[in-house]
């Protein structure tokens, strides 16, 4: 898949302070870091064919929360539909992000449902399911079966256990079942003194989270570029200028230098063997990297970094698969 890794430069550089703090002359290796988007394959099949969502909100309320929900509008003028509405809009941006297009359309006009607290409620039965889709193309619903506000005692609302979302397909078959407290969130910090937005940002970037579950996506991810040797930085430069193949030529040739040398090429020929989709090769690369390291007892960090890499790659070629019977 040669078209699974997309990637801009940003450079970067491994500080040397600390080697200079210590009067030390001993050169301290430099790289680039590149960042770059990797495909990752959605955690559901969700088949073959167009695929097509219907999102209901069962407005099921717990009832500290019907206690809860004039305190949570007094405080910040948010209501139990507005969170609701940025994990909506959270779901409905992440999935135009997706490289499957899946059509997201709206269920409206269920009533509230008041429930004791603790109450997990039932799924929703496959004939209710099949009536959602009578007219429709419809090969999922994806309900929020409950969304919580877990006030403390001062009020403040609790980012964790909010929300409960469940995926049935056209049958009324449970699919998927997912609490906000798993749903893992790679791209936002909640941080700061605006409750608000916070908040909003919570349940939005939950939203998204489980859009990568429905469809595979590009999601950031970081590699290096060594460059502290005269040929590797040579290569990077020739890289910078998109002359890959004589990039690839020049780290080739540094392969035959000392060992943590030749193994930093490896690194830098392993990026452009995953630019090309050749995971495997890449691989190889670094495997036989790891192995020159081990016979001259070179354990350091770039050690780390290359085992850390072939896992990655390990992961990468399951992935592959994955991503190939989802689109």
């Amino acid at each position: 898949m040669g078209n699974s890794v997309r990637y801009s430069v940003k450079t970067a550089w491994r500080t040397i302070g600390a080697c200079l703090l210590l009067g030390c002359l001993v050169s301290c290796g430099s790289y680039k870091v590149l960042d770059i988007d990797v495909l990752k394959p959605g955690g559901i099949n969700l088949g073959s064919g167009d695929a097509q969502v219907m999102f209901i909100d069962r407005k099921i309320v717990h009832v500290s929360d019907s206690l809860s929900a004039q305190q949570l509008y007094t405080s910040l003028r948010l209501r139990r539909d507005n969170l609701v509405n940025c994990f909506y809009d959270g779901l409905r941006d992440g999935l135009r992000n997706g490289l499957r297009p899946v059509l997201l359309v709206r269920g409206l006009g269920l009533t509230p449902l008041y429930v004791p607290d603790g109450f997990e409620p039932e799924p929703v039965t496959p004939e209710e399911i099949r009536a959602l889709g009578k007219n429709s193309r419809l090969t999922h619903v994806l309900a929020v079966e409950y969304c919580k506000f877990n006030l403390d005692f001062s009020g403040r609302l609790l980012l964790d256990d909010n929300i409960l979302v469940r995926l049935y397909d056209a049958n009324g078959q449970v699919v998927d079942s997912m609490n906000s407290k798993k749903m893992e969130v790679k791209h936002s910090v909640y941080e700061g003194e605006d409750d608000y937005a916070t908040i909003c940002n919570f349940f939005y970037d939950k939203g998204w989270s489980y859009a990568e579950r429905l469809t595979p996506m590009w999601t950031p991810e970081k590699r290096r570029i060594y460059t502290g040797n005269r040929l590797l930085s040579l290569g990077y430069q020739l890289f910078q200028e998109e002359n890959i193949p004589e990039a690839r030529r020049i780290w080739e040739a540094a392969l035959a230098l000392k060992p943590n040398v030749a193994a930093q090429a490896a690194v830098n020929l392993a990026w452009l063997y995953e630019k090309d989709g050749n995971f495997s090769g890449a691989k190889a690369l670094l495997e036989a990297a790891a192995k020159t390291l081990q016979k001259a007892n070179v354990d350091n960090k770039l050690s780390v970094y290359i085992m850390d890499y072939i896992a990655t790659l390990d992961k990468r070629i399951k992935d592959e698969t994955k991503i190939m019977e989802q689109i």
